[in-house]
């Protein structure tokens, strides 16, 4: 009995000191990464449309985030840490992309969360990430508000705003002899920005005999163009402007040539190869102002682009060689890259470290250098303007219409003077 008693301390003292060496093996040796002496990595995070109609916008930006994430950790990663990048679908809908972005932050440990398209999902997020503390990287979420009188401190935009996009477009065709525009545009914020600001920089550097004769808005994501077509027929305009962008763009240029519209499309978007493709032969003699198109002739988009073709093919073999040329949607790439330098300048991905070192900071990109404007955090740099031709660089891969060689419109007649901006920091 007593020796039962003695055996049963015995192992509960044996217990207790495995416990014990357990507790102590783990408190002077942990587990993981640390284990090994190495670091966490640095998260990048890309919150789009990756389902629904507009899926193609989004997972083009994932394609361009890939890339660079896989270029800077091909020279060894920030300050010594791998890049990690995670991708979250926000279904075009500000209260999913609001969710997905806590997610992110607080679970995922994002850093940097970039963002394509949507200004009311960017207006949602730029307040999100100042409360979260992180970065807030935009595109082509393009109102003006978002870096003017919505101004956040944590969010950037590395692709145009609304006027500058408007400016491009604006500047093209006032060395041009058409007279009559029309603008068709999507009935939400965006396409609204779209409409006024084209109009408001119009008015400033138009012909004296050119006007606008339409303006109309139609619903996202609509199957039947033809009231609005019809509507801009009667009006008999030489050029129409539209913001438009995924099938929206397609359904538009597509319905209008078949209703028998002959003028000229002005478009923001219409570089895309996937697009081009749908729409076919309608889209010869329309035309394109963007901050990036693939047939920019400079020597760092050159190299780009076949150092972005050998990596698609490796990466996704399984696509269609139609991907193989990329287009705007490249811009989330280089944000990436600008904001990889900023981490290496500011000696950190801590967000207030970055706030500081990415204002005024400027950039060598692909197609030039570009400026992060330090009072509204709008970056500043020239736009390019290419015309849909049948005879173009890329017709060994792409067997339909596409880019002709692109114009530079240099960045001093798009850019928004800073008290034009709404923002109270620019003076």
């Amino acid at each position: 009995m007593k020796g039962g008693v003695v055996m049963k301390i015995q192992k509960g003292i044996l217990c207790a000191l495995l416990v014990l060496m357990v507790i102590t093996f783990v408190s002077f040796y942990p587990l993981g990464a640390q284990a090994q002496g190495q670091k966490e990595p640095v998260v990048f995070g890309l919150i789009d449309p990756l389902s629904g109609p507009f899926k193609d916008v989004g997972t083009e930006g994932l394609w361009a985030l890939e890339y660079a994430v896989d270029q800077i950790n091909a020279k060894g990663g920030l300050l010594g840490q791998p890049v990690k990048l995670m991708k979250y679908d926000n279904q075009f809908r500000p209260d999913v992309a609001v969710r997905m972005a806590r997610k992110a932050a607080l679970e995922d440990g994002v850093k940097v969360l970039f963002q394509q398209s949507s200004s009311a999902v960017a207006l949602a997020l730029s307040k999100l990430a100042k409360e979260l503390n992180i970065i807030h990287v935009i595109l082509h979420a393009e109102a003006d508000e978002i870096t003017g009188s919505e101004f956040q401190p944590n969010t950037f935009r590395l692709g145009f705003s609304t006027s500058m996009h408007s400016g491009v477009l604006a500047q093209y065709f006032s060395q041009t002899p058409h007279k009559r525009y029309y603008l068709i545009n999507m009935d939400y914020a965006f396409g609204h920005a779209v409409s006024e600001s084209f109009k408001k920089i119009f008015q400033r550097v138009k012909r004296p005999d050119a006007e606008i004769v339409g303006d109309d808005f139609h619903p996202m994501a609509t199957k039947d163009f033809g009231p609005y077509v019809t509507k801009a027929l009667a009006a008999k305009p030489d050029v129409i402007i539209t913001g438009n962008f995924g099938p929206d763009l397609t359904g538009l240029i597509k319905q209008a040539r078949a209703l028998g519209l002959k003028a000229t499309i002005g478009t923001y978007y219409l570089d895309n190869p996937n697009w081009l493709n749908q729409i076919g032969d309608a889209s010869i003699g329309a035309m394109v102002g963007e901050m990036y198109v693939a047939t920019a002739k400079t020597k760092g988009n050159q190299d780009f682009v076949k150092s972005y073709q050998a990596w698609f093919k490796k990466a996704h073999p399984n696509e269609p060689a139609i991907y193989h040329v990329p287009n705007t949607s490249w811009l989330p790439g280089n944000a990436a890259l600008f904001v990889a330098e900023a981490i290496k300048k500011a000696g950190s991905a801590d967000a207030e470290k970055l706030i500081k070192t990415m204002e005024g900071m400027s950039y060598e990109s692909i197609t030039g250098k570009i400026t992060m404007r330090a009072c509204d955090h709008q970056v500043q740099a020239d736009g390019w303007v290419a015309v849909v031709k049948t005879d173009h660089e890329y017709k060994d891969i792409l067997k339909f219409p596409f880019l002709g060689e692109a114009t530079r419109i240099p960045v001093e007649k798009i850019s928004v003077p800073p008290q034009e901006t709404g923002n109270p920091r620019c003076k």
